[in-house]
């Protein structure tokens, strides 16, 4: 994957996408600085994090049409072929091979072979668009992602939560399930979460503080205090992350 990349004044000079938040414009520099060369970006909700943009500023774009989600989790960005150009004998072939085969190319725009919304690609990206008044009265776009409770994997993480502590708690519950779903909404991982519960157990287990290993306490609001005071020994799949999504400067070479 080369680290220069180009963007277009044909896109980012257009009422739509000025017409997004700042932040939203911004992250779309950054999935365009770290997709492959078809347009690809594996990892959209991890850029969301380390770009310090949110989840609202990814679901502006998928609704004004700036990207294309898979069920897979990686994103494509619409109007990569009128953005860069490769020669022939740089060009990479994306691993992407069977979401690429879902779309087709037309005036340098990717869309969707299939009309609508095509099986495989899940509720978390479907757009819903409501009308909200800002503090000055004016009408804003507001994009809301729904996502439906069954794409959460509640059961792994109260399976391990269990297996590790020893508890009996029940993925059923809805004050779990709900603190479960604000995290991950947030951005979250699910190796996060086994992080923060493989963490915290080796602290806690033993001691007074064993009552609070709980979805409740691990879950909560402390969860991103509890994930960053971890040990930096990182799980495999993180590891790899790294390896496959080094960090890029915007105006590298």
């Amino acid at each position: 994957m080369k680290s220069k990349r180009m963007f277009s004044l044909d896109v980012v000079d257009t009422d739509s996408f000025l017409d997004m938040p700042v932040t939203s414009q911004a992250l779309y520099f950054h999935l365009g600085m770290r997709a492959d060369d078809d347009g690809f970006v594996s990892f959209p909700k991890k850029i969301v994090k380390t770009s310090g943009c949110n989840i609202d500023d990814l679901n502006v774009l998928i609704s004004k049409g700036f990207l294309i989600p898979f069920s897979s989790g990686v994103v494509i960005i619409t109007d990569w072929r009128i953005n860069n150009y490769l020669r022939p004998d740089r060009y990479k072939e994306t691993r992407y091979i069977a979401e690429k085969k879902k779309l087709t190319e037309r005036n340098g725009k990717y869309e969707l072979i299939t009309d609508g919304i095509p099986d495989g690609i899940p509720n978390s990206f479907q757009r819903d668009t409501q009308i909200r008044l800002d503090k000055n009265k004016k009408e804003k776009n507001i994009y809301i992602v729904e996502q439906s409770p069954t794409e959460y994997p509640f059961k792994e993480i109260i399976e391990y939560l269990n297996q590790r502590t020893g508890k009996k708690f029940k993925d059923s519950s809805k004050a779990t399930q709900r603190h479960i779903k604000a995290k991950f909404d947030e951005g979250f991982s699910l190796e996060d979460f086994k992080r923060v519960i493989d963490w915290k157990s080796s602290e806690w287990i033993g001691t007074e503080m064993e009552k609070y290993l709980r979805p409740e306490t691990l879950f909560g609001t402390k969860f991103e205090g509890y994930l960053n005071a971890a040990p930096a020994a990182a799980v495999q799949e993180t590891e790899v992350l790294e390896e496959e999504q080094p960090q890029i400067d915007l105006w590298s070479e």
